[in-house]
């Protein structure tokens, strides 16, 4: 998270007065599908995730059954959590 803050004061420095980069979130790992379309763990401390964050996905859409989302859900949980992607095949 400290090196997050450090890149958005470094980036704020180089843009012209009064636009600044703010820190917003933490991603590891970070799932990026399409645009407006990601999963990825959510951090604000670093001794463990706050939650598995989506969206755009599936699990977020309510035009999709509840198989479909918890389907999803179960593959994401196995990649972004357990790390193993042989499971979430």
């Amino acid at each position: 998270m400290k090196l997050g803050e450090e890149a958005a004061e470094y980036v704020s420095a180089k843009f012209i007065k009064p636009i600044k980069l703010e820190f917003e979130k933490v991603y590891f790992p970070y799932l990026l599908i399409n645009k407006k379309r990601y999963a990825g763990l959510y951090w604000t401390n670093t001794k463990k995730h706050d939650k598995m964050d989506t969206k755009g996905i599936e699990t977020v859409r309510r035009d999709n059954c509840i198989l479909v989302q918890n389907v999803i859900e179960t593959v994401l949980h196995k990649i972004l959590i357990d790390r193993d992607i042989d499971a979430a095949q």
